[in-house]
Formats: C-alpha cells, structure tokens, sequence
C-alpha cells in the first residue's frame, strides 16, 4: 500500500511538473532550444490555438496550453512536447487547405521561417521573394530582394528575424524584419567569384558563404551590424553552419592523403585540431552530429559512411549504407540520433542510434524517381522527402520508435 501511494505520488509529480517535456527539451542542443522558444513566442494567441487545434479536438488542452505558454522557459518545451505526441499518434496525414503562390519564373526553391510566419521564394530570375502569412491564412509579398543576376539561394537565421540572399553576382545580402513587420536592406557582402549559397550560423552572428570553386568564407557581423571577414578555406572543406557558436565553430577538411580532419576555429583566428578520420577518400559533403560525436559522409561510389569519436579521441567508422544512384542529400538529426540520406535512386533511408552505439535501418521509403532533398521537421518527429515523381512524403515516428508514411502531397511536376 504505501509503495502504490509513492507511486501515485510520484507519477503526480512528474506530471504536474512536466518532467517529460522538460527531458525531452533538454535533449536538444541551445541553439536548437532557441529555435524552438523563438517559434513560440512569435505566434500570437489565434495562430497558436490553429496550430495546436489541427491536431486535437481537446478545447480544454489547447486552452491550458495557450494559457500557459509564458509562465516559464519550459513553456515551449511543454508545447512542442504535446504537438510532437499528438502528431506521433496521428496515423494519416490529409489535405484540408492549402494556399498557392504563383509566380512568372520557375522556383527553384521555397524555405518557410524557423517560426512559420515568412516565405523566401527563389526563381530563375535575379529576385528573390519573402511572402507574410496573413490572419485569413493567405499569403502577401512582403519584399523583393533584387540582384543583377541569378539568385542561388535564400537562407532564414535561426530567430527568423534575417534573410540571406546569395547570388552569381558575386555579392550576398542580408535583409532584417522590422518592428512595422516590413523587411529592410541591413547589409551587402561582396566577393570574387560567384556566390552560390550562404547560410548564417544558428546564433546568427556568422555566415557561411560558398563561391562557385568550393571555397568557403566566413563572416561575423560585429557590433555596428556591419560584416567582416573573419576566415577563408580552399576546396576541399567542410562548414558546418549548425556548429557555429560564438566562440567558435568546426570544419571539416579533406586531405590529399584521403583523410579527414576536423577542426575546431576560434573567432580570435586560432583553431584546435579535433581528431582525424580515415578513409576520406571521394568524399561530397561531410556532416558533424550537433552533439560532435559523430561524422556522416556522403561519397562519390553511392556510398555514405557514419563514423564516431571513440573514448580515446580516435575516429572509427560505424557503418556503410549503399545506395544504387548518387546520394543528393545526407543530414543529421537535431538530436543527433539519426541520419537521413536521401538518393537519386528513389530511395530515402533513415538510420538510428542503439543504445549500444551501434547504427541500424529503421525504414526505407521508396519514390518512382529520384528524391532531391530529405529534411527533419524541427522535432526529428517527422520527415518529407521531396522526389522528381512529382510528389512529396510525409514519415513519422510512433511513439514505439517506428517510422510510417503518413501522408503524400502530389504536385505536376518535380519536386526540388
């Protein structure tokens, strides 16, 4: 008897408290964290209810959850925590609205803000476009971001306040949300050759820029909200802009002697060798896990490999996953516990960790054509898939750790 009320009296307690949010919000590492507070607290009280409500039917929950969402930092843990559980029991995903946005030019792509409230469109022309949610669900142009050639791509800071715009007239700009709501010019970045893309680092403070030789530079905007250069790497090198911090960020340089080295860059110019990995041959891209333990490669042989630190400081390789076509895309989740690659051959595979360490498949999702682009959803809950079949997958997690195909979004043509 007196065991049943400890536990009744824990079981109270842990609920009460929230304990399981607040563990599953500490999973995350800060920067992630900031995103997910940031998304939050930016939508107002008709937006959250909205969000909140396309998953649950329960008035009393989303009422005690809008009510509750300023009362601490945990808030946004809670919030997440319980739209994450409901998405997770959601067996099937269905169409119920949708709003489209036509433009003259082929888009050759569309990234929504971290916070859901702002579209950047890129299109074969020298614009790009940011387009507003409004309160009746549509969307309005907000601003266009105007080069004097092609735009390659448009990138949105963690705090979905800044929008970094790279283009093949050498030059990248940065444009800031105003307190009105309106987006205004804050900077300009020029270079030598060609921009092809450029992403800021999730505090905000750095950019990544990559020209059309694979050089890689990086830029810290200092206190007068002007830009400087802080670093420059040949070919060869790998940025990671979800490692950047204020003090420092990695990167990840292939040698001629097919290895790997990984590095940690100071801001004062200084940088710390990390650890070697070998076998780094035909390498295409290198990912870091965000918790650093980790490194996932994506290869010219159709191969991508997974290696991890080992107690000592070395490097090891964990596993090889093969594909039959080249890997377009291979990337991290923001717990670090899975890998989502994503290949020409139609197929997107997604790995976890054990909890002895070890890799293993935990679904293969299959398209009619080849699959672009994978991507988590902020919480690693989810995955869509985005294929030349015209159509775009919806995976979830359950909550016993299996992954389902919970919807399918089609469109005429290929999806990038």
């Amino acid at each position: 008897h007196r065991l049943q009320q400890v536990c009744t009296h824990l079981h109270d307690a842990v609920k009460e408290d929230n304990a399981l949010a607040k563990a599953w919000y500490r999973q995350f590492p800060s920067y992630h964290q900031h995103q997910l507070r940031a998304a939050i607290t930016t939508k107002n009280e008709n937006q959250l209810r909205d969000w909140l409500q396309s998953f649950t039917n329960d008035k009393a929950l989303v009422d005690s959850l809008k009510d509750r969402r300023q009362k601490s930092i945990y808030s946004p843990a809670l919030l997440y925590f319980t739209k994450a559980k409901l998405m997770s029991d959601c067996e099937k995903f269905n169409l119920v609205s949708k709003s489209t946005i036509h433009e003259n030019t082929i888009n050759t792509s569309a990234t929504l803000s971290p916070d859901g409230r702002h579209l950047v469109t890129v299109s074969e022309s020298d614009n790009a476009n940011i387009y507003g949610h409004k309160m009746d669900g549509s969307w309005g142009l907000k601003a266009i971001i105007a080069h004097k050639h092609y735009v390659r791509s448009a990138a949105f800071s963690a705090d979905s306040l800044y929008v970094v715009t790279a283009s093949i007239d050498d030059t990248a700009k940065i444009f800031g949300l105003g307190c009105d709501g309106s987006w205004q010019f804050k900077a300009s970045i020029t270079h030598e050759l060609p921009i092809i893309s450029a992403i800021f680092s999730a505090d905000g403070r750095h950019l990544v820029v990559k020209d059309v030789n694979d050089s890689v530079q990086i830029h810290t905007r200092k206190a007068d909200e002007s830009w400087e250069l802080t670093a420059t790497f040949s070919q060869g090198t790998f940025v990671q802009p979800n490692t950047l911090s204020t003090d420092g960020y990695h990167l990840i340089i292939a040698r001629s002697d097919n290895k790997g080295i990984i590095y940690s860059y100071k801001i004062d110019g200084s940088r710390e060798k990390k650890g070697t990995i070998p076998d780094f041959n035909n390498v295409i891209s290198a990912s870091l896990s965000p918790d650093g333990r980790h490194v996932l490669t994506a290869n010219t042989d159709h191969r991508a490999k997974i290696y991890g630190k080992e107690s000592d400081g070395s490097w090891l390789q964990k596993i090889v996953i093969h594909f039959k076509h080249h890997i377009n895309s291979a990337i991290f989740s923001a717990d670090s516990r899975h890998v989502l690659i994503a290949s020409q051959d139609g197929s997107v595979k997604i790995y976890g960790q054990t909890s002895k360490g070890s890799w293993e498949k935990k679904v293969t999702i299959y398209h009619k054509c080849g699959i672009q682009s994978a991507t988590f959803s902020p919480d690693d809950r989810h995955v869509v898939t985005a294929s030349l079949d015209g159509t775009s997958k919806i995976i979830g997690q359950r909550t016993d750790g299996s992954w389902l195909e919970k919807g399918s979004i089609s469109h005429d043509d290929a999806v990038f």
